[in-house]
């Protein structure tokens, strides 16, 4: 029994290390992309806050890996998700991420923000009245969190045309990385775990509240 649990939990943890190195390594680069295809959102989904609630390194490379794409063109609205501090003492992520565009010359009207998520279900669901006219949405993040956002903002009935990377895993240094994506291994079972009682919620009209501390 106990070597069946222990195969099971190893085929899980692989295949969600597979998922997250397939996303890192096989998503396109926000940079890169030509301009050939044109979309109707870009979502950036947040990272990190530093010390002292600023945005951290990953946050601000996703955050202006969508400016450079508002303003080659390939879409006319950024919609900015994520970032209530566990304390809610600092200002959330996605506010902080409008405010870095705003400054880099986004127009405010360009900009939507969703400020109350803490995971990434909670982005896609939280978000989706915010992109309701949008038909095909461009998800920004880094690459090694692009397919499980993907697959979210699908549960979440969002009509996700594209992804791309801010950066391939983490800016700010290997080790780092590697812990998140051990990390986005583990969420992602939780999450998929999480979006099937959430769904079994609205089948019968119980929709589980959407704060809370979670694995993002």
């Amino acid at each position: 029994m106990l070597r069946r649990l222990f195969s099971l939990f190893t085929y899980c943890a692989l295949i969600g290390l597979g998922v997250a190195l397939g996303s890192a390594l096989l998503s396109r680069d926000c940079f890169a992309l030509d301009g050939s295809t044109r979309y109707d959102t870009i979502v950036v989904l947040s990272g990190s806050l530093g010390d002292h609630g600023v945005l951290g390194p990953d946050t601000a490379m996703r955050t202006d890996a969508a400016i450079d794409l508002f303003e080659r063109g390939l879409a006319p609205h950024l919609h900015m998700t994520g970032g209530v501090s566990e304390n809610r003492v600092h200002t959330a992520a996605a506010i902080q991420m409008a405010g870095r565009a705003e400054a880099a010359g986004v127009p405010a009207s360009a900009i939507t923000v969703e400020d109350n998520s803490r995971s990434t279900l909670q982005n896609a669901r939280n978000s989706a009245p915010f992109i309701q006219g949008s038909e095909d949405v461009l998800l920004v993040s880094d690459g090694y969190h692009l397919w499980r956002a993907a697959l979210s903002f699908a549960w979440a009935g969002v009509p996700v045309e594209g992804v791309c990377k801010s950066s391939t895993l983490r800016p700010d240094g290997v080790e780092m990385s590697a812990r998140l994506v051990v990390r986005e291994a583990l969420a992602f079972w939780f999450n998929l775990g999480r979006a099937t009682v959430w769904s079994a919620a609205d089948l019968i009209g119980a929709t589980p509240q959407l704060g809370g501390a979670f694995l993002h």
